[in-house]
């Protein structure tokens, strides 16, 4: 009796460890995001460069190297990016990954002495439903001598012409990029690196193959609307109304900011923002939705944007839970929390009486 009573004991001890791994094992998630990792370091001495402006696309994510040269992105979605790396006397560089669920992609890269040569008029391309073709520019800001560029893709569904060209100092070469709706089942997304003088650049292309859904919409047509004034954040910021919608409780207007000073980053402050209607209903920035460019991602307090020197750059503003009396926007402000490597007059952007 006493060896059965052992045999057993020792039997049940298997057991509960058997249910208490297999318990372990079920209790552990499998995880469906990776990490974007890396170092930036120099060309030229392989040292990290600390203070390195990282963009992150799609999403638009952004961020700065420390002073180890170091930075990652947490939690990302698996699927296809690019990384582009850019600091005041280096040449902007761009990198494709891939992250995988689970794992960690190393992004470093490295970044080569010099000043930029060109410049892209849009960073990102966003086909709504039925559209074909867009266009961007590449503009040749050295200061002499004729840069050469090249397209560089690998989605049959895109065309580009032309792949390659020469743009002579201070004038600009148009490409063209038709997208082939045959080829495409649902929403896509890709990215273009345009390779020159040393340097790359990505052009984010995103191409809706239904109806368009959330903020980023279908676009008023320009010419709709009013604006009875803009008053810039500073005098060298050029602003231009474009339309003004109103769709149920929702209303989007659009304007184009030129910046005619040097290249500008620029963080905005939502909680800070706010308007007033002709009624005196007042609208919280926080729910107020701010886009820069082409990008379907609203501009948050944490999200670094750039305006590049002379290029004109759309913008849209959606202000929701507009009330039925309410006939304009009597008021808006967009308030800057900090911009570099300038500051402006005034720290924030003023809409007055826009009407729908």
């Amino acid at each position: 009796m006493k060896t059965s009573k052992v045999g057993l004991a020792l039997l049940l001890v298997c057991c509960v460890w058997a249910v208490f791994i297999v318990a372990g094992c079920t209790k552990d998630e499998v995880d469906t995001t990776g990490t974007i990792y890396g170092i930036v370091n120099d060309a030229d001495n392989g040292e990290p460069v600390s203070g390195v402006y990282i963009v992150l696309n799609p999403g638009g994510k952004t961020a700065n190297t420390g002073s180890d040269g170091r930075f990652e992105f947490l939690d990302m979605e698996p699927g296809q990016y690019t990384i582009q790396i850019s600091k005041n006397g280096y040449k902007t560089n761009t990198k494709r990954i891939s992250v995988v669920a689970g794992e960690q992609t190393s992004g470093d890269m490295v970044l080569e002495r010099g000043e930029s040569r060109i410049k892209l008029s849009t960073n990102s391309l966003i086909f709504a439903k039925g559209e074909t073709s867009k266009t961007f520019d590449i503009m040749n800001i050295g200061t002499s001598g004729s840069v050469s560029w090249s397209v560089a893709f690998s989605e049959s569904w895109i065309k580009i012409a032309p792949v390659s060209g020469t743009t002579s100092q201070g004038k600009s070469s148009t490409v063209v990029v038709n997208i082939d709706r045959e080829k495409i089942t649902q929403d896509v997304t890709a990215n273009l690196l345009v390779e020159a003088d040393g340097e790359s650049m990505p052009v984010a292309i995103s191409v809706r193959f239904g109806e368009s859904e959330g903020g980023g919409g279908d676009e008023p047509s320009e010419g709709k609307g009013s604006c009875g004034e803009i008053v810039s954040c500073d005098s060298e910021v050029k602003m231009e109304f474009l339309s003004c919608v109103k769709n149920a409780d929702a209303v989007e207007f659009q304007f184009l900011l030129t910046n005619n000073r040097e290249d500008w980053q620029v963080w905005f402050n939502r909680d800070q923002s706010d308007g007033v209607d002709d009624k005196g209903n007042s609208y919280p920035g926080y729910n107020t939705k701010f886009y820069v460019g082409n990008s379907d991602s609203f501009v948050t307090n944490g999200n670094a944007v750039r305006f590049m020197k002379g290029v004109s750059t759309k913008c849209r503003v959606i202000v929701p839970g507009i009330k039925n009396e309410a006939s304009s926007l009597q008021r808006l402000d967009w308030v800057i929390s900090s911009s570099q490597p300038w500051n402006p007059q005034v720290k924030k952007i003023t809409f007055t009486e826009v009407k729908w």
